[in-house]
C-alpha cells in the first residue's frame, strides 16, 4: 500500500544520515551568510554612491550658483542614482528571499532533531516549524503587518530611491523657473507614491514567496 501524499515515512537516525544534515545545516547557514553579506555589500556601494554624487551637486551648485550647469548636471547624476537604487533594490530583495529559502530549510532540519530529541525542545529558543521563517512571521502578531517591509534592508532602499525621485521631479520643474510651492508640492507626491510602489511590490514579493514555499511541518496555529 502505498503512502498518502501527506504522509512521511519514518526515518532511521544512522551516523549517516546525521552527517548528511549537518552537512546540508552547515551549507544553508553559509548561503545565508553570503546573502546577508551581498545585500550589505550592494546597499553599502549604492548608499556610498548616493553620498558622493550629493558632495559633487553641492561643489557644481556653490560653482555655478545654482545656475543652467547645476540644473544639467541634477538632472544626469541624479536618474543614474535612481537607476542603481532600482537595481539594488531588486538584488537585495532578491537576497532576502533566498534567505528566507534557507531558514526554511534550517527549521526543517531542526524539526528532524526535535522528532528524534523532543526532550530538547526547550533549549532550541528558534523555530523548528517551515512556516514562520518570513520576516513579518517571525516577530509576532504585531509585526505582522505592511509596516514591516520599512523594516528591510529593501525598504531602505525603497525610502533612498524615492527622495530620490522626488528631487528629480523638483528640480525639473525648476528648471522651468514654477514657483517654489509647486516644485516642493510635486516633489513630496512623488516621494510617496514612489515609495507606496516600492513597498506594495516588495510586499507582494514576500507574499508571493509564502504561497508558492511548500509546508511541510506548520505551527501548531496553522494545523
Amino acid at each position: 500500500m502505498k503512502p498518502q501524499n501527506n504522509e512521511r515515512l519514518p526515518l532511521e537516525l544512522s551516523s549517516q544520515l546525521v552527517s548528511i544534515m549537518t552537512t546540508e545545516h552547515y551549507t544553508l547557514q553559509t548561503g545565508r551568510s553570503m546573502t546577508i553579506a551581498e545585500a550589505n555589500g550592494r546597499s553599502s556601494l549604492f548608499v556610498g554612491a548616493v553620498s558622493s554624487g550629493l558632495v559633487a551637486l553641492a561643489f557644481v551648485g556653490q560653482l555655478s550658483h545654482l545656475g543652467t550647469a547645476f540644473f544639467v548636471f541634477s538632472l544626469v547624476v541624479i536618474p543614474t542614482l535612481f537607476f542603481m537604487g532600482l537595481i539594488t533594490f531588486e538584488r537585495v530583495l532578491q537576497s532576502g528571499s533566498a534567505d528566507i529559502i534557507y531558514a526554511r530549510g534550517i527549521n526543517r532540519i531542526r524539526h528532524l532533531y526535535l522528532e528524534y530529541a523532543p526532550q530538547l525542545q526547550p533549549y532550541f529558543i528558534l523555530s523548528s516549524h517551515d512556516d514562520t521563517s518570513l520576516p513579518m512571521e517571525n516577530l509576532g502578531a504585531i509585526h505582522r503587518s505592511r509596516w514591516q517591509v520599512f523594516l528591510s534592508m529593501a525598504g531602505m532602499m525603497a525610502v533612498l530611491n524615492s527622495v530620490l525621485a522626488g528631487s528629480f521631479v523638483g528640480l525639473l520643474l525648476a528648471a522651468f523657473t514654477l514657483p517654489l510651492a509647486v516644485t516642493t508640492s510635486a516633489g513630496v507626491v512623488t516621494f510617496l507614491v514612489s515609495v507606496g510602489l516600492h513597498q506594495r511590490y516588495q510586499w507582494r514579493q514576500w507574499m508571493r514567496l509564502g504561497r508558492h514555499l511548500p509546508v511541510l511541518f506548520p505551527s501548531q496555529s496553522r494545523e
